[in-house]
């Protein structure tokens, strides 16, 4: 009677733990799938932090540079004009144009590959306040050229619908 009662409890516990494994299996397999949700996860928060922290370093500054309205936009970007116009032969490809809260200019610039500081500078240059992007670049033997856009966003009062500025 007791060798029955022993083997049927040993039975009874060998397809407990047989049970009991496969649901650790099973559970073990939900917990990788979750950390490995939970990591992709971190890895975006990461990201976003690294954007947020580009953000405070490099636009938030300029944001206190912004002009208040679009006549003073224009005038910094035709400062800028006349500030490097002889330096980099800027000629006007598409005068001042706008886009809800920015302004922009486009101009061709040709710089003498001789001029090696002039390059330098140019590859260097900045616009403080908005943003300086070179559209093209093409090198031949003699000149540098190509065409660049300044963009220079303001601060534009908000209207209502149906009401001009």
């Amino acid at each position: 009677m007791i060798k029955i009662i022993f083997t049927t409890v040993s039975v009874i516990l060998a397809i407990s733990f047989y049970f009991l494994k496969i649901w650790y299996e099973e559970q073990n397999l939900e917990i990788e799938k979750l950390n490995r949700e939970y990591t992709s996860g971190i890895k975006k928060i990461k990201e976003i932090h690294k954007i947020n922290s580009w953000l405070r370093q490099n636009v938030q500054k300029n944001l206190k540079k912004i002009p208040k309205s679009a006549e003073d936009a224009d005038e910094r970007l035709i400062q800028f004009f006349d500030m490097y116009a002889k330096t980099y032969n800027l000629v006007v490809d598409r005068f001042i144009y706008e886009d809800e809260k920015a302004h922009y200019i486009n101009l061709q610039y040709k710089i003498s590959k001789k001029n090696y500081k002039k390059l330098l500078q140019f590859m260097n240059q900045e616009y403080q306040g908005g943003y300086f992007f070179i559209k093209s670049f093409a090198v031949d033997k003699k000149v540098l050229q190509g065409k660049l856009i300044i963009i220079q966003p303001y601060f534009a009062k908000e209207t209502s619908k149906g009401q001009s500025p």
